[in-house]
C-alpha cells in the first residue's frame, strides 16, 4: 500500500508563490478592465444599424424611406411600415426602436426599450421631419415646421423612471452565484457532487429570492410578473455555479477571470440594459446574442415591459449556457486525477490503492457519489468536530454572497428607480418681474424638492454654477445683455453644466421651461460633455476599476502577506495604488481616450490616495478577519459608494440617503471629486479631500492595530504551531489555495509559518 505524499517545504512554497501570483493578477485584471471595456463600450455612443420606421404604404413613403436610408449610412436602418397600428406593433415587439408618420408629424417611441435609443431616435427624427415636410411641400421652410409630437408607447412607469432597475436585479444573483460557487469550492472541496449541485440548487432559489422581494416590496419597482422573473433569475444563478464549479475543478483559482469577463466585464455592455445595444461598438453587438448576461437583461425587459416581444431567442441562449455549464461540470468530474492535483481529494492524488490485477482503467470518482449531506455535516443529535467544521465552511461560503445579494440591489434599485428633485439648488438673477414671478413659483414648490436664491447679476450666476454652488441659474432678458453665448437679444438665458449630472439639468431646464410658459429660454452648457464622454459617465468607470481592484488587492496582501514584515506588505500596497493609478491614466488618456491628456493632475492624486485608503483599510480589516473582511469593505466602497458618487444619478435627484453617504464613504467622495475636477475645476473638493485624509488614517491606524495582533497571535500560539505543523507533515498538502484566499487556518498554512520561522532562526 502506497504511501501519502508528504508535504515538503518546496511543495507548500510551490502553492504559496501560486496564490501570490493569482493575487496580484486578478486586483490588476479588474482595475485594467473597467475602465478598459466599459469605456471603450460607452464612453462615445454613436448608432450602428438602429432601427426606425416611416408610416405610409404608398409608393411615395417607400421611396422617402429609401431615400433616408441611403442618407443614413450605416447609422440608422430606416424602412416603411404599413399603418399607425403596424409601426405601434413593430415597437412593441421590439422590431424597431421609433416610427414617423409624415402625415402628422408624429413620433412614436417606447422609452423602457432604451432610454438612450428613444433619446437618438427622436434626434434623428427631429433633423429629417422638416427637410421632407417641406421637401414634400407642406411648409415653405424648415423653421416653419414645428416640432413632432411624440407619443411613447412604452414610457417609464412612476418607480422605475431611468429603466434601469432590472439591471440591478439581474446583477446580484450573477454575482451570488460566483461568489457561492467560489466559497464552496474553497472552503468544501471535499463535497460530492451530489451534495454540491443540491446546496447550489437550493442556494440559487434562495438569491433569487432577495432582489425580486427588494425590487417588487421594498423599492415597488415592478409589480407584474414576479414569478416569471424569479425563475429566470433562480436558473441563471444555478447555471453560473455549475459553470464556475466545473472551470475550478478544471484550472482552479484562475477560472475567476474567464467567468467575471463573459459574464460581468464583457455582459454588461453588450446587455443594452444600461446603453442601448445599437449604441455600443458592433463587436458588442454580436456579443448580445450568445453571452447569458444579454439574455437575461433581454428576457427581464421583454417579460417586464414588453409582453408582445418574443422570448424564444432569449431563452434558447440561457438554455445553451445551463447545457454548456452541465457539459464542464460533467468533464471536470470525468478527468483523471493526478498527485499534482492541488485541489483534488487525498484519495485522488494518491496512487490507486488496489491490488495487483484488480486496477480499474475507469475514470469515475466513487468518492463523488457516495456520501450524502449527513454524511458530510451530521445530523441535528449526532455531529463530528469535522462535521462541525464543514458546516462552519457551509456558512463561510455563503456570507458574502448574501450580503452583496441583499446590498446591491438595495443600493442600486434604490437610487435608480424613482429619480426625482431633492434640494436642487437654483439661482434666478431678480431684476424684473418675470425673474420675480419666476422666484415666487420656485418658492411654492415643495421646499425639500428645490432650494432656490436670488442673485445680483448673471456673473454672480454663472459663478455659482461653475462653482457647483447652484445647479442652474436663469438670467431674465433684461439682465442677460452681457451674457457673450447669447444668439438673441429677446431671449432669457439658462446656465446649466451637463457634465456634472446630464439628468439634474434637464430637469431643471424643463422645470424653468414650464414655470416660464414658453418665454424665449436659451440654454448655455458652462461645462459641456465632449464627443467621448457623452453621457459623463466614464469617470464612473475609472472609480469602479480602482475601487474594486484596491479592494481586492487589500485583502490579497492581507491573506497572502499575513507573515510578512510589516514594511513589506507597505511597499505592496504602495506598489498597486502606483500601478492603479499608472494603468488608468494609460487607458483612460491614450487608449480610450475618454479624457483629454491635459485633465487636471489632481484626478490621479485623488484616484492614488483612494487606493491607498480603501487597501490600508481592507489589509487591516484581513489581518483581523481574514477573508471575512470583504463582508464589510465590499457594500462600504462598492455598493454604497458608487451609487452615492453622484454618477450613477445626481444626488440632487436622488434620495437624502445617497447624500449623507457621499459624506461619510471616501470611494463616493472620490469618484465625485475626480468629476468636478474635470468639468468644473472651480468647484471646491476641500471636503471630499479632508474625508480621503481622515479614512487613511483609519486605514493606517486599523493595519498598525491588524499588524500587531498577528504578532501577538505568533507568539502565543508558537508552540501550537509547531507540534501541528510536525503532526501533519505526512499529509497531504490538500486544498492550500482556496484555504489562503479564504482566509481559513489550515496543517498547510500554519507549516508555511513554521518553515519561515526555522529558516529565520537558522539566518
Amino acid at each position: 500500500m502506497s504511501r501519502s505524499p508528504r508535504i515538503s517545504a518546496s511543495g507548500i512554497k510551490s502553492g504559496a508563490s501560486k496564490v501570490l501570483k493569482f493575487s496580484i493578477v486578478l486586483p490588476m485584471f479588474l482595475t485594467i478592465m473597467f475602465p478598459l471595456i466599459y469605456g471603450f463600450s460607452m464612453h462615445s455612443p454613436q448608432p450602428h444599424g438602429m432601427k426606425i420606421g416611416i408610416v405610409g404604404s404608398d409608393a411615395q413613403t417607400q421611396h422617402l424611406a429609401t431615400k433616408l436610408d441611403a442618407q443614413a449610412g450605416d447609422a440608422y436602418d430606416v424602412t416603411a411600415v404599413g399603418s399607425v397600428d403596424d409601426a405601434k406593433h413593430a415597437i412593441k415587439s421590439l422590431d424597431i426602436r421609433a416610427a414617423w408618420d409624415p402625415k402628422t408629424n408624429t413620433e412614436y417611441v417606447a422609452t423602457m426599450g432604451s432610454t438612450s435609443a428613444a433619446q437618438f431616435a427622436e434626434g434623428y427624427l427631429d433633423k429629417v421631419a422638416p427637410q421632407v415636410l417641406t421637401q414634400t411641400g407642406q411648409y415653405q421652410d424648415p423653421s416653419q415646421v414645428p416640432k413632432p409630437t411624440v407619443d411613447d408607447l412604452v414610457p417609464p412607469p412612476p418607480n422605475d423612471g431611468m429603466g434601469t432597475s432590472l439591471m440591478f436585479m439581474g446583477l446580484p444573483v450573477l454575482l451570488a452565484g460566483f461568489m457561492t460557487a467560489v466559497g464552496l469550492r474553497s472552503n468544501l472541496a471535499k463535497l460530492s457532487g451530489k451534495v454540491a449541485i443540491s446546496i447550489m440548487g437550493v442556494m440559487a432559489l434562495f438569491y433569487a429570492t432577495i432582489p425580486v422581494f427588494i425590487a417588487y416590496a421594498v423599492h415597488g419597482a415592478f409589480t407584474e410578473h414576479a414569478l416569471p422573473v424569479y425563475l429566470l433569475l433562480a436558473g441563471m444563478c444555478f447555471t453560473v455555479m455549475l459553470f464556475h464549479t466545473g472551470g475550478m475543478r478544471l484550472i482552479g483559482l484562475y477560472m475567476a477571470l474567464p467567468t467575471m469577463f463573459l459574464l460581468v466585464l464583457l455582459g454588461i455592455p453588450s446587455s443594452g440594459a444600461g446603453m442601448a445595444i445599437e449604441l455600443v461598438p458592433p463587436i458588442f453587438q454580436g456579443l448580445h446574442r450568445v453571452l447569458p448576461t444579454p439574455a437575461l437583461m433581454e428576457a427581464l425587459r421583454r417579460i417586464l415591459y414588453f409582453p408582445d416581444a418574443p422570448l424564444s431567442a432569449s431563452l434558447s441562449t440561457l438554455l445553451l449556457w445551463f447545457f454548456l455549464a452541465v457539459i464542464l461540470l460533467a468533464a471536470s468530474f470525468l478527468r483523471r486525477p493526478t498527485s499534482k492535483d492541488e485541489d483534488a481529494l487525498s484519495s485522488e492524488s494518491a496512487d490507486d490503492q488496489q491490488s495487483d490485477g484488480v486496477r480499474s482503467g475507469r475514470h469515475v470518482r466513487a468518492g463523488y457519489s457516495s456520501l450524502r449531506f449527513r454524511d458530510f455535516f451530521g445530523s441535528r443529535r449526532t455531529v463530528t468536530e469535522e462535521q462541525m467544521q464543514n458546516r462552519r465552511g457551509l456558512v463561510h461560503a455563503f456570507k458574502l454572497p448574501i450580503i452583496v445579494a441583499i446590498a446591491l440591489p438595495l443600493m442600486y434599485i434604490g437610487v435608480v428607480h424613482s429619480p426625482s428633485p431633492n434640494h436642487m439648488k437654483i439661482d434666478v438673477v431678480a431684476s424684473d418681474a418675470s425673474s420675480h414671478k419666476l422666484v415666487q413659483a420656485l418658492d411654492d414648490l415643495p421646499k425639500d424638492d428645490y432650494e432656490v436664491r436670488s442673485v445680483k447679476s448673471a456673473d454672480d450666476a454663472r459663478q455659482d454654477v461653475l462653482e457647483n454652488k447652484a445647479r442652474a441659474a436663469y438670467v431674465p432678458a433684461s439682465s442677460a445683455a452681457g451674457i457673450s453665448e447669447r444668439t438673441s437679444d429677446s431671449s432669457a438665458v439658462l446656465f446649466v453644466a451637463t457634465g456634472n449630472g446630464m439628468q439634474s439639468e434637464s430637469a431643471a431646464e424643463k422645470l424653468v421651461g414650464t414655470l416660464t410658459q414658453g418665454a424665449p429660454l436659451q440654454k448655455v452648457d458652462l461645462a459641456p460633455t465632449p464627443q467621448n464622454d457623452k453621457f459623463g459617465m466614464s469617470l464612473m468607470y475609472l472609480g469602479m476599476g480602482g475601487v474594486v481592484g484596491s479592494n481586492l488587492a487589500g485583502m490579497m496582501i492581507g491573506l497572502v502577506g499575513r507573515a510578512w514584515h510589516w514594511g513589506r506588505r507597505i511597499v505592496w500596497v504602495l506598489g498597486v495604488a502606483a500601478a492603479n493609478t499608472l494603468l488608468q491614466y494609460l487607458i483612460s488618456v491614450h487608449v480610450v481616450h475618454f479624457l483629454e491628456p491635459g485633465a487636471p493632475w489632481t484626478v490621479w492624486g485623488i484616484l492614488f490616495l483612494t487606493s491607498l485608503t480603501i487597501q490600508f483599510f481592507t489589509l487591516g480589516g484581513a489581518l483581523f478577519l481574514r477573508g471575512s473582511v470583504m463582508t464589510i469593505s465590499l457594500p462600504l466602497f462598492v455598493m454604497c459608494g458608487v451609487p452615492s458618487s453622484g454618477l450613477l444619478l445626481p444626488l440632487d435627484m436622488a434620495p437624502q440617503l445617497y447624500t449623507v453617504l457621499n459624506h461619510l464613504v471616501p470611494s463616493s467622495a472620490a469618484i465625485g471629486a475626480m468629476r468636478l475636477q474635470v468639468y468644473l475645476p472651480e468647484a471646491s473638493i476641500r471636503g471630499d479631500l479632508i474625508l480621503e485624509f481622515v479614512w487613511l488614517a483609519i486605514g493606517i491606524l486599523l493595519y498598525t492595530a491588524g499588524h500587531l495582533w498577528v504578532q501577538h497571535l505568533k507568539k502565543k500560539n508558537a508552540a501550537q504551531e509547531q507540534a501541528e505543523a510536525e503532526q501533519y507533515e505526512g499529509q497531504d498538502a490538500g486544498e492550500f489555495e482556496g484555504n489562503a484566499l479564504t482566509g481559513s487556518d489550515s496543517p498547510e498554512t500554519r507549516q508555511l509559518r513554521v518553515i519561515n520561522a526555522k529558516r529565520k532562526q537558522r539566518t
